[in-house]
């Protein structure tokens, strides 16, 4: 007999009851996130503003099928060999230079999305581990800038862009000299050329670039402050900005790492319900909420049975009416 909801530790097993006894039976039986009547529908639901749906015809995705779909999110090669890079590897591209990192994250970003969901399915009967929904859970995006702009990092816009931009040179480097990074030295280099760069061009835009922006000496890189004494650190030495972002890089890295399952309150909240509702959903209208979402209308186009002239119809709709909003 599982223990009472109440007398699980809501740090290890989770804050949600339902959630909190799955994770407690898959703890003591792993093998309960791949039973396949545990993981269809058995049910109709509501959604939250009082919609009914019903998901009991939604057949559950096939293992082979689920490695193809986190292949497609991560890296596979095309018959003739060619590469191709998945949504999740593309988006970690400015932020893990090394491409062996970025796959290792992308691939434990996609596994654990999965495994996550494959947990909240387990936890509500009127659910389906269906193709539909783990398409849209890989589909969901990668945000390393939200987490380098939450506390404690709280990083601005204009310094999450000089870092990006740093970040891209770093890979640059390490494209031209087979994989190997730069050393310290090297970095303190990229890192001042970019700054001055990024300084100077929103200068010649007439554009704002913010405020906290210095070099790898501690000079201020605002033009105005040439000449000042260099910003020093705790210790007394020269503050090295490129030191700082490094730093909280490598936490953020680490803080995704931590919790690969981003999406997760996303999913609780079933906008993946209101993306992919069926019953009854107009295609046209299901494909343009899938397309406004960045989700990969893809899934809706095989789900719906839609004709490869229409979606490009729609796209051009699409993008004349975005055009036009602009």
């Amino acid at each position: 007999m599982p223990p009472a909801a109440e007398d699980l530790d809501p740090k290890r097993y989770g804050h949600k009851r339902a959630v909190r006894l799955v994770n407690w039976r898959v703890e003591h039986d792993p093998t309960s996130l791949w039973l396949q009547d545990r993981l269809k529908a058995v049910r109709p639901g509501v959604d939250r503003d009082g919609n009914p749906f019903d998901y009991r015809d939604e057949p559950v995705l096939d293992p082979a099928d689920e490695a193809r779909m986190i292949d497609d999110a991560v890296y596979r090669e095309d018959a003739d060999g060619r590469p191709h890079y998945g949504r999740i590897m593309r988006a970690l591209a400015s932020w893990y230079p090394n491409e062996a990192e970025r796959f290792d994250m992308a691939r434990r970003i996609a596994e654990n999305r999965c495994d996550a969901l494959r947990r909240n399915v387990i936890g509500d009967p009127t659910r389906c581990y269906s193709a539909r929904l783990v398409g849209y859970a890989l589909t969901r995006p990668v945000r390393m800038e939200a987490i380098l702009a939450r506390p404690p990092y709280n990083l601005s816009a204009h310094r999450m862009r000089v870092g990006k931009r740093y970040m891209d040179r770093i890979g640059a480097y390490a494209r031209e000299h087979g994989g190997r990074l730069p050393d310290k030295r090297q970095r303190d280099r990229i890192w001042d050329e970019n700054m001055g760069d990024f300084i100077h061009e929103k200068i010649a835009r007439g554009v704002q670039y913010g405020r906290g922006m210095y070099y790898s000496d501690g000079s201020n890189a605002r033009p105005e402050y040439h000449g000042r004494p260099p910003r020093l650190d705790a210790d007394g030495k020269p503050f090295n900005a490129r030191e700082d972002f490094e730093r909280m890089l490598a936490a953020g890295r680490a803080e995704l790492d931590r919790t690969p399952g981003e999406f997760d309150d996303v999913v609780n909240r079933m906008d993946a319900h209101d993306a992919f509702a069926s019953g009854g959903a107009d295609a046209h209208a299901a494909w343009t909420e899938a397309r406004r979402r960045g989700l990969d209308v893809r899934l809706i186009e095989d789900a719906l049975g839609v004709d490869a002239s229409d979606a490009a119809a729609w796209e051009a709709e699409y993008q004349a009416l975005s055009s036009g909003a602009r």
